[in-house]
């Protein structure tokens, strides 16, 4: 009896709102104002900081002055260029800037650029989810290596990108292995960056993110010379989960 009445009252008490126009879920929100590097004129740019107005040359301009700022920005490495390189990454329409915009948070090396990437490695196939995908191994994300590996192997969907993908793969992993899918699924799999966790009905879906140093947000560097093998034991976690692996309990 007590349920049913709170759950008429909070009924009676939504639709007051509603009626009142206070509460209008379905109303268009205010967009954000624009910051200031692309509000301010021409002609009052002296009034910018150093890092306003290299936001500004990247926002605004040609091709080429926003490459070069995008470089300023990349060979400087600073943290606080990251939420604006993110905000670019989903507002840039120029493929070739965009490009760059991955590399810029590939080498920030930063967690927080793993998630946006991932949109763009998912959502991509041309180039660009190619670069995504190469940024995210480089952040220590592999999860998207079989679908390179597809691009590699459907040819006559990506014709142009078939190379292109083996190429990637030779590079990343460095090994010289011919562009076969079975052989690079195998060895993928028997390679990946981080010990994943047991198959879990709740989170089979995603991948964890990568491992970070501790008290920040830059993720644990990997050793140079190639890929390492894991250091404990581990399962492998299948990049599409199976209505019976879904449902089947953990191993002990």
């Amino acid at each position: 009896m007590k349920t049913r009445f709170r759950y008429a009252l909070s009924v009676l008490a939504a639709g007051l709102l509603l009626a009142s126009g206070c509460y209008r879920p379905w109303a268009r929100q205010e967009p954000a104002p624009p910051p200031k590097h692309v509000t301010v004129k021409p002609e009052n740019l002296s009034d910018l900081s150093e890092s306003e107005y290299l936001k500004r040359r990247a926002t605004i301009g040609s091709r080429s002055e926003r490459l070069e700022a995008l470089d300023v920005i990349d060979r400087t490495g600073d943290d606080e260029y990251l939420p604006f390189l993110l905000e670019r990454l989903q507002k840039e329409e120029d493929d070739l800037l965009l490009i760059k915009i991955i590399q810029c948070l590939a080498r920030q090396q930063d967690v927080r650029a793993v998630v946006p990437l991932r949109k763009v490695a998912r959502w991509q196939s041309n180039r660009i989810g190619l670069e995504a995908i190469v940024a995210l191994y480089d952040l220590g994300d592999d999860s998207y290596v079989p679908k390179l590996i597809r691009i590699m192997r459907e040819t006559d969907m990506y014709p142009q990108l078939s190379g292109v993908a083996h190429r990637t793969l030779v590079r990343l992993y460095q090994v010289d292995i011919p562009p076969k899918a079975r052989a690079w699924n195998t060895y993928y799999r028997s390679h990946r960056l981080a010990p994943y966790q047991s198959l879990k009905w709740y989170n089979s879906f995603s991948a964890p993110l990568p491992p970070t140093v501790a008290g920040s947000t830059k993720v644990v560097p990997r050793p140079q010379g190639g890929p390492q093998l894991p250091q404990e034991e581990t399962k492998l976690r299948r990049h599409i989960v199976s209505v019976f692996e879904f449902w089947k309990p953990d191993e002990p």
